[in-house]
């Protein structure tokens, strides 16, 4: 989020022309990489994206309510941005068509073993290849290799099954087997 609720009041006044009434909502202002601000002055409204981009709207004439006009940033914005909702907790996070499943940064760091213990994986080398640990052990963090996860290429996240593997141009990419329920 670089653009305040302040600057991007400021911003609404200026392309509505005239002093915009603040009107919240927690999926717009949630989204810290495609959303922003909703403000309405009449029946005009704008939406204020935290990158400083903006949208308006003659609402009534537009056929429009805010409701629609939010849902409608948001799309554009994800699909402008290339994201989706992380499959496990439902925040957003960068989107690529190889990896559809993959889930957001947050739930990475959550990922365990079937027995819970919670693991890191790597790139062996700068030639790739994946290597796991436990985040861990006994010896000290990350000096044990979770071997049925490297074997299996599972882990859990949250109770909710997921694959883990190497990606394409290097990293580690976990992807939710099935939403949860």
């Amino acid at each position: 989020m670089s653009t305040t609720r302040e600057e991007a009041a400021a911003k609404a006044r200026h392309v509505l022309g005239a002093e915009p009434r603040y009107h919240p909502d927690a999926e717009l202002e949630g989204d810290t990489i495609c959303g922003g601000y909703a403000f309405v002055a009449g029946d005009a409204a704008a939406i204020i994206g935290f990158d400083g981009g903006y949208q308006t709207s003659m609402l009534v004439l537009a056929g429009e309510t805010m409701e629609t006009l939010i849902a409608g940033w948001l799309v554009e914005q994800r699909h402008r941005h290339s994201t989706h909702a992380c499959p496990i907790c439902g925040a957003t996070t960068f989107h690529t068509g190889r990896y559809p499943a993959s889930v957001c940064p947050e739930c990475h760091a959550r990922a365990a073993d079937r027995g819970g213990r919670r693991i890191v994986g790597y790139n062996e080398g700068i030639s790739g290849g994946l290597i796991v640990f436990y985040a861990e052990a006994t010896g000290g963090p990350q000096t044990e290799i979770a071997a049925e996860v490297l074997a299996t290429g599972r882990c859990w996240i949250d109770g909710i099954e997921c694959t883990i593997g190497e990606a394409r141009f290097g990293g580690v990419v976990i992807e939710a087997l099935a939403p949860p329920a």
